[in-house]
Formats: structure tokens, sequence, C-alpha cells
């Protein structure tokens, strides 16, 4: 039986922010931009990696040395065009308040950019300074599913591995939280379908993030 966790290593996109169509589409017009066509399904099963290892898996090691940077900014560039269409996850906020009353350490695991944390934290009325933890792609070498993200966000709040539940919404997230030996919750808000998440290794899987609240008590 896992005890209630004194830390959460948070995901930001799918997870906090409903933006998993946003990205979706901004990485498909900007392969295609490039000459690569993809099809939505082969690009939501990598949706939750960074830019540094989606292009590749979508497109191929040669394709993205001779055309990942510019897709990876193309990319950047088309997601803050629709950053007008992203929303709040359902129940953050009820559940970001129950987690502070419980004095919890929240930590954001991130490979976004530092300017996406921000435009996304807004969209929940959150900034970074709320935040105790912010780990973003300035922090880390490798994206999930290495666990970098939430390593350094785990070294930053001081607490062991079996301490902390990572969240968040892809197989992706389980994998690196499996590798750095934390638990995984996982929610169904972003690109993740429940037999993946479960067999990444979720120990627990919500509709969103308010099931979790009954998580969070001794």
């Amino acid at each position: 039986m896992e005890m209630p966790p004194q830390a959460l290593l948070l995901d930001i996109d799918g997870t906090l922010v409903d933006n998993t169509a946003q990205h979706l589409a901004a990485w498909r017009d900007a392969l295609a931009a490039l000459g690569c066509r993809a099809d939505d399904e082969t690009l939501r099963a990598q949706i939750g990696k960074g830019g540094d290892l989606f292009v590749k898996a979508v497109a191929g090691e040669d394709w993205d040395r001779e055309h990942g940077d510019a897709c990876r900014r193309l990319h950047s560039e088309n997601y803050r065009r629709r950053m007008p269409e992203v929303g709040p996850i359902p129940e953050v906020e009820r559940f970001l308040r129950e987690a502070r009353r419980r004095r919890l350490v929240l930590g954001l695991a991130s490979s976004s950019n530092p300017d996406e944390v921000d435009a996304n934290l807004a969209v929940i009325g959150e900034k970074v300074e709320n935040f105790p933890v912010v780990v973003d792609r300035d922090d880390i070498r490798t994206s999930k599913p290495a666990p970098d993200a939430f390593a350094v966000a785990l070294k930053r709040t001081g607490l062991q591995a079996a301490s902390a539940v990572a969240i968040g919404d892809t197989r992706w997230d389980g994998e690196a939280a499996a590798r750095l030996g934390t638990a995984f919750w996982a929610v169904l808000t972003g690109a993740g379908r429940e037999v993946e998440l479960s067999a990444a290794g979720a120990s627990r899987v919500g509709a969103t993030l308010a099931a979790f609240i009954p998580l969070l008590d001794d």
C-alpha cells in the first residue's frame, strides 16, 4: 500500500493544462512544412516526449539531423499561435489547493522552455513563483522518458524517491518515474490511454487530478 506522498512531481502539458490537441496540431504542421507527413495517431503516440526526442521518433534520425532544429522552432511558433485555444484541465485549481492545504511540496517537471512554462501556468491562473520547485528545458539534458526532469525536481525537494509521486498523462511520464523509482499516478486528460498508462507502471489512473485528492491524506 502506498503511503501518502510528501511531494508531488507534476508534468504540465496534458496534466495541468489541456493542450494536447494544440501540441499535436503544432507538430503536424511543423513537420508538414518541412516535407514530412505523419498521421495523428503516430504523433499522439509520441506526445509527452520533448522536442529533442519527438522529431527523431516520428521522422527518423537522418531527417532529424537535417531538419530537426527547424522543425522544433516551427513547433514552438505554431504552439504560441494556438495558445488562445488552451484551457485548464478540469479541477486542477481544486487539486492544487488541496495539495497546498496539506503542505505537500509541489514540483513542476517539464521539458518545455521557460516561456512556454510561464504561458501554460498563466492559463490555470498560476505562476512559477507559486511552486517551490520548477524544472524546465534549461535544467535537463534529455526529456522524458529519460528521468531527468523528475530527477532534478526530486533532488530540489530534498526528499527521497519513496516520499514522492510523479503525476503525468503519458506513458513517457510513467517510464521516467519508473527509472527514478517514484510511484506514478496517471491522468486521462492528455495523450495517454488507460491501457498504455497502466502498462507504463501507473499505480493509480484517474479521470482528472481530483481523483487523487483522497490519496493525499494519511
